[in-house]
């Protein structure tokens, strides 16, 4: 019977991550994944999914509840989208320009992985003239290259309009998702997720942030707040 459904879900037009693990644990010959190696890809997946998007959700909600001007504006545009909010559908994902700007600026002054190391593949010479040699670690701070003033002007401010269709700024000037050949392989499908979030949170409240308890954002594996993220909620009719 075993057998017979690993054939069934063979046959499938594609097959699901979860399916690529189990069929790697089953492998015959080829060297095949051990009960370890699953444990650390679904180690993986679970944080990657999981707590990088709920940082990214609370970052991005403190700072629309800090900066009103631009939440009303975002939950302007989002009744104009959804109405009454009886349903949100994926195409309504891609019709929010101003909301997905705030999302981005957000994770700009609050990336959820504030840091990752990398070990080099090859040599690499800077600008500058000064080298690394191929095998060395290097840790790539992104919260440091969203918060550089040579890099973002003012990048204390709040301000979505960086993000603004045909604005002029560095490809690899906004990292939330890392970047090159080893970025986050669900970055797309995150961003879908914060526009939900954010979406049906600004339909039904309008939030605003407690002034006696400012988060400190510190940098862990995600970036977290050291008291909390506290926000007050006002249900709206």
């Amino acid at each position: 019977q075993d057998e017979e459904d690993l054939e069934k879900v063979r046959r499938k037009r594609k097959l699901d991550f979860l399916d690529i693990l189990l069929f790697a644990r089953v492998k015959e010959g080829a060297k095949h994944l051990t009960d370890k190696d699953l444990r650390a890809e679904v180690d993986t997946f679970m944080f990657g999914g999981h707590d990088t998007t709920a940082s990214g959700i609370s970052w991005t909600l403190y700072a629309l509840a800090t900066h009103p001007e631009h939440q009303q504006r975002c939950r302007k545009e989002i009744q104009s989208l959804l109405g009454d909010g009886a349903s949100i559908t994926w195409d309504h994902l891609d019709q929010m320009p101003y909301t997905t700007m705030c999302i981005k600026e957000a994770l700009r002054l609050y990336p959820p992985v504030p840091a990752v190391g990398r070990e080099l593949s090859k040599p690499i010479t800077f600008p500058d003239g000064r080298s690394l040699p191929r095998g060395i670690h290097v840790l790539l701070n992104f919260y440091a290259l969203h918060h550089n003033p040579k890099v973002w002007p003012n990048p204390e401010v709040f301000d979505p309009s960086r993000f603004a269709p045909g604005s002029d700024s560095h490809s690899h000037a906004f990292l939330p998702f890392s970047g090159g050949s080893r970025n986050c392989i669900g970055k797309h499908f995150a961003m879908k997720e914060l526009k939900v979030a954010v979406a049906l949170t600004l339909l039904r409240f309008e939030l605003a942030a407690d002034p006696l308890r400012v988060p400190i954002p510190i940098s862990k594996i995600v970036l977290d707040s050291k008291n909390g993220i506290h926000l007050k909620l006002r249900k709206l009719l």
